[in-house]
């Protein structure tokens, strides 16, 4: 395993967790410069690449592996229209973004993916899935201490940590 301390960080939906990952978009980058095109048969490649910087558990390799497949063909998508690149979420009272654990989580039991939320958020939080489910995509882009869409959600469906983890970044 190599020094993963310069790599970027993405999260991604695995499941129904959400899970943050180290150097995906140079995994992608490679991929895509040699001409490999999102198709069913690169989700064991995908994780095997993933692998060099993060665990994946064996069980967990065929849920990872089409969680990493979506997140790639969302990277070819946007290298074709020119607007491919690495995150930067910026900071919140000094600390990179990504470390301040704020953001929405859905419960597919009970969201009917009427797409408020996605209607709402302007930041490019959610975006649906090749089936119209509606899914946190971006969750560091989401604005610390914002929960509005959870209050839009009819069937509360979307749920966000209570405010009270906040107050660990005041000290």
């Amino acid at each position: 395993m190599t020094d993963s301390s310069a790599l970027n960080y993405r999260q991604i939906r695995v499941g129904q967790v959400t899970i943050g990952m180290v150097g995906l978009e140079k995994l992608f980058m490679r991929l895509y410069e040699y001409g490999h095109r999102p198709d069913e048969e690169m989700a064991a490649e995908l994780v095997q690449g993933a692998r060099r910087h993060n665990y994946i558990p064996p069980a967990g390799a065929a849920e990872s592996g089409k969680a990493l497949l979506r997140e790639y063909r969302r990277f070819c998508e946007q290298q074709a229209n020119g607007s491919a690149c690495a995150a930067g979420y910026g900071a919140w009272r000094s600390r990179p973004r990504e470390t301040v654990p704020w953001f929405p989580t859905i419960h597919a039991e009970l969201c009917d993916d009427c797409g408020a939320c996605l209607r709402f958020c302007s930041f490019g939080v959610y975006a649906a899935d090749d089936d119209d489910q509606v899914q946190v995509v971006e969750p560091f882009r989401c604005q610390v201490g914002c929960s509005t869409c959870e209050r839009i959600c009819k069937l509360g469906a979307i749920a966000f940590p209570p405010n009270t983890i906040l107050l660990a970044f005041d000290q």
